[in-house]
């Protein structure tokens, strides 16, 4: 029995070719546009799931309570005074992702590392190859490198046992001793590296006459502890300690919820959770487009399909075998359109990992358990979509389908517009949220950030020694270099060399976050910031050195207090009304105002930002004020000359313009994924449209002639079965409308800088589906109606 019913399925299929090819391309796109935002949502979600120890790791957060702000580096002392202290803790490891240089070949290599203690192989999973990792030889950093490298630059020996120096730009080089050999590290972990450096312990007792660093610390909790109850009683501890300041708390964050939920911390490898919630919305919302489809186009053919459905009821057939018979032609529809969906998504899946520029760990194909759940979802899913439609089919009664005069019912009907209403909710929102991500991402490209970011070129972190005023000197003959300054600050990083707590002026009680910003006197003119109100530095300096501690041991009293330059933002924050007096909360004396500047990310808001002139920094960045038409050729000769100054060193570099750009690389990448999804939606909804028209048009194909016989024009009876559909768009409009204001006001709200939400969107996207819509409406009605009446009236 089963047999014969896919047999008659499949020869409806193909006794209606335009139908059938219609409903598989719909189902295949939606299918294969599924899988392929689901593939990226399950990579995203795998992250750091699969540590055998997982749900007892967490990252320790610094919570400041004054400014309301977290940090996901924190006092390094804390980590392993709470493995001393408290029971709970079964050990803890400092580790920090960098980029790091060594000498595994004739050029300098630049790999990920992860810099560690020992006890990191006691809180994650590692598979060794070769050596014993877990033995701490002593005498050299320890170095664990990943089976690729070994591969890679160690063919054919054992690297265990040999020495390795890295290439550092920030004073002498390092021997490493290679400890061992793992697999490699999975992709889906925020810890990915290709290898790791392990030292002992370091500043592991809390003192106030020290230079404290802060470090990303991780504690492995005891089985069966509260999460809660160590929190609490840790941060009463915490809270007693002498060093510590009143303001400051810690809480844990689990290793599982880290990639997705980053955002304010400074993290090498993390993703977005609200990206992943739109993505997997519009998959969602894919998937249910094209099974209207399906639902749309298959009550479209009710009218043709009644005649066969009555005669076999006349013969005996059985309601439950009529909706078994269209429940195998929903299921052979499916199953023909997921097989094109695995192709289609086996064909695009390779571009997908190349434009996120990312390798899936988990995918469809490559995965026998993800594999069955999509082809049980598919089945599923048929089984859904086509349940109604089998229930409409098998209904109509045996006179009114034989006589031809069979009318969907009013409630089919209204469930097939509110099915297209929903589609067109859909549409709408979508084209809307295109609209609004791709503004909003072309404001934060075109913002003034307060300097001049074209042809800015730096040079990476160096240790300049005493040769960083003569190679600026140098740099500055070559042709098309205009100025150039060494500083511990680069836009698109943090937002300073340090920054400070002060009092709030304007709300004594509570504290505000200062930045400071320590540069050579070229800083200024390279950045080509604007002055406002006062003066430059005239040959004068703040300091004779840039680190942190220096304000904290300048001594009571103004007397000592250096020429400062502050921010447009920063005066008027301050309550700073009058130059060249001394600010006791700043430890300086403003002499001049400039133009306020983004020194932070665009996700943040303006801060008090401090600028201080050091004499001949001994070590930073450089920052290259490049005009010229060719400014990789100017780059080239810096390189050289860097290389003449430096032969030890290994040159990095970037342009400023691209290191602002890629802060919204994430965003940029999902406006695309947004514009092609939004086209596939509007599609997929005109296909929808078409099946309505369709039903329409044949239950209505006696009135459109008698209409034109009656002499209506083409234009009249276009005009007058337009109207019920377009009726639908503008409720879908008014649903539409709110709903995406809504969730796109949220999605907004990320970001500190914004644009308004304004009518035009919402005016441009509704005209842009009405458009549509009628172009699709009017070919199908226009067919209708140039057909000659008497073929239609015949039966009459």
């Amino acid at each position: 029995m089963i047999k014969s019913y896919f047999k008659i399925a499949f020869r409806n299929i193909k006794s209606s070719k335009v139908y059938s090819g219609i409903n598989i391309i719909g189902l295949s796109i939606g299918l294969a546009a599924f899988l392929l935002i689901a593939t990226v949502v399950i990579n995203e979600l795998s992250y750091d799931k699969d540590w055998s120890k997982g749900d007892r790791i967490y990252r320790l957060i610094e919570e400041n309570t004054a400014l309301d702000k977290k940090n996901a580096s924190i006092a390094a002392p804390l980590g392993p005074q709470l493995a001393a202290n408290f029971d709970q803790v079964e050990t803890y490891a400092r580790i920090e992702n960098r980029v790091s240089n060594f000498k595994l070949q004739q050029d300098p290599v630049q790999l990920q590392t992860l810099e560690t203690n020992p006890s990191i192989l006691e809180i994650l999973d590692f598979k060794v190859l070769q050596g014993t990792p877990s033995q701490f030889v002593e005498g050299y950093p320890n170095l664990i490198i990943s089976k690729k490298i070994k591969d890679q630059y160690f063919p054919n020996s054992n690297p265990v046992g040999k020495i390795i120096e890295n290439v550092s730009n920030f004073g002498s080089n390092t021997e490493y001793y290679i400890s061992g050999v793992i697999k490699d590290l999975p992709v889906n972990t925020h810890l990915r590296a290709d290898v790791m450096v392990i030292e002992k312990p370091k500043f592991t007792e809390f003192s106030s006459n020290k230079f404290t660093p802060n470090f990303n610390q991780y504690l492995l909790l005891k089985p069966g502890v509260s999460e809660a109850d160590f929190i609490r009683t840790a941060n009463n501890w915490y809270s007693d300690l002498p060093t510590t300041q009143k303001n400051l708390r810690f809480s844990l964050q689990p290793i599982e919820d880290i990639y997705l939920n980053s955002n304010n911390y400074f993290q090498t490898i993390k993703g977005n959770k609200n990206t992943i919630t739109i993505l997997s919305c519009v998959a969602v919302l894919l998937l249910v487009i094209a099974c209207i489809n399906f639902i749309n186009l298959s009550t479209a053919r009710t009218i043709k399909k009644n005649k066969d459905t009555i005669l076999r009821k006349v013969l005996g057939a059985s309601r439950s075998s009529l909706i078994a018979q269209f429940l195998a032609e929903s299921f052979l529809f499916f199953g023909i359109s997921y097989v094109l969906g695995l192709s289609l998504y086996y064909l695009f899946l390779p571009s997908l990992e190349s434009f996120l520029d990312q390798t899936f760990s988990l995918t469809i194909i490559g995965n026998i358990q993800l594999l069955t759940i999509s082809f049980l979802a598919v089945g599923s899913v048929s089984l859904l979509t086509g349940i109604y439609p089998a229930l409409i089919i098998s209904q109509p009664n045996s006179e009114k389908g034989i006589s031809n005069t069979f009318k969907a019912n009013q409630n089919s009907e209204i469930f097939r517009k509110g099915l297209v209403t929903l589609q067109f909710v859909i549409t709408i929102g979508v084209i809307v949220g295109t609209l609004v991500v791709n503004n909003q991402l072309a404001f934060l490209n075109t913002k003034d950030l307060g300097f001049n970011k074209e042809n800015l070129f730096r040079i990476n972190f160096t240790n300049w020694g005493d040769k960083g005023e003569a190679f600026e000197k140098e740099i500055k003959k070559i042709a098309g270099v205009k100025n150039a300054s060494i500083g511990q600050w680069i836009p698109s990083s943090v937002g300073g060399t340090f920054h400070r707590e002060i009092e709030d002026p304007q709300s004594p009680e509570n504290k505000i976050d200062t930045w400071y910003i320590d540069a050579d006197k070229n800083f200024f003119s390279t950045l080509e910031l604007q002055l406002i109100e006062g003066r430059g530095f005239q040959n004068e300096f703040s300091a004779e050195k840039s680190l942190a501690e220096d304000l904290s041991e300048e001594k009571n009293g103004l007397s000592d207090a250096k020429p400062i330059l502050i921010t447009a933002y920063t005066a008027k924050r301050l309550n700073i009304t009058t130059l060249n007096k001394p600010y006791k909360q700043l430890k300086g004396i403003p002499i001049g105002i400039v133009k306020n500047f983004h020194n932070q990310s665009l996700r943040n808001p303006l801060a008090p930002t401090i600028i201080r002139s050091i004499q001949n920094p001994k070590y930073g960045n450089m920052l290259i004020k490049i005009e010229t038409e060719n400014p990789n050729e100017v780059a080239t000769q810096i390189r050289k000359k860097y290389n003449e100054f430096f032969p030890e060193n290994l040159f990095s570099s970037s342009w400023i313009a691209e290191d602002v750009a890629h802060e919204f690389k994430a965003e940029n990448k999902l406006r695309s994924v947004l514009v092609i999804f939004s086209v596939l939606i509007v599609f997929l909804s005109c296909l929808g449209l078409l099946g309505l028209i369709t039903f329409m048009v044949q239950s209505r194909t006696k009135e459109i002639s008698v209409r034109k016989v009656l002499g209506a024009s083409v234009l009249q009876i276009v005009s007058v079965f337009s109207k019920s559909s377009l009726k639908l768009i503008v409720l879908s409009a008014v649903i539409a409308v709110p709903i995406s204001w809504y969730v796109l006001d949220r999605w907004l709200g990320d970001f500190a800088y914004k644009i308004n939400i304004g009518p035009l969107i919402f005016i441009k996207s509704i005209m842009a589906v009405l458009a549509i819509a009628l172009l699709t409406i009017g070919l199908r009605i226009v067919g209708a109606a140039l057909k000659n009446p008497v073929d239609n009236l015949r039966a009459e």
